[in-house]
């Protein structure tokens, strides 16, 4: 019974470290993560990447994709079939995420719709669509 009551405490203690941080769509597989500049270096459709950096812009309608930065670079980021959303205030917060990378050449309709969002420079051809995102909310 002591063993149990030791092993409870420490779990509780466990929960607030992580309490400043909140997931968002799928959990993170733990892919050893990479650099931006080398994911924009040699993009490779459909590659699985993990990147950690600074969200530095969300859709202001309804949180639906960020802009993702990182030493001094920054990609546009989508969230895997439209099924998950995060905080339209993240801008600012430290993030780590898993996604594939994509390769398409964007549309006018495209870019004025992202820009009507509030995303900037999003006529590069690569972006990530992300199946897990997690925030880490500063205090």
């Amino acid at each position: 019974m002591r063993a149990l009551l030791s092993l409870t405490f420490v779990a509780v203690l466990a929960v607030p470290a992580a309490a400043g941080s909140q997931t968002y769509g799928k959990p993170l597989q733990g892919l050893a993560p990479t650099t931006l500049a080398a994911v924009l270096e040699k993009p490779e459709a459909g590659k699985m990447v993990a990147l950690e950096g600074v969200i530095k812009t969300v859709c202001q309608e309804k949180g639906c994709w960020l802009t993702f930065e990182q030493g001094g670079k920054n990609v546009h980021v989508s969230f895997e079939g439209y099924s998950f959303f995060v905080p339209k205030d993240s801008g600012g917060q430290k993030v780590k995420l898993e996604g594939r990378v994509l390769l398409k050449e964007r549309t006018k309709e495209e870019i004025e719709h992202l820009e009507g969002e509030g995303a900037k420079g999003v006529t590069a051809k690569v972006s990530i669509e992300a199946t897990g995102v997690v925030i880490e909310r500063s205090k």
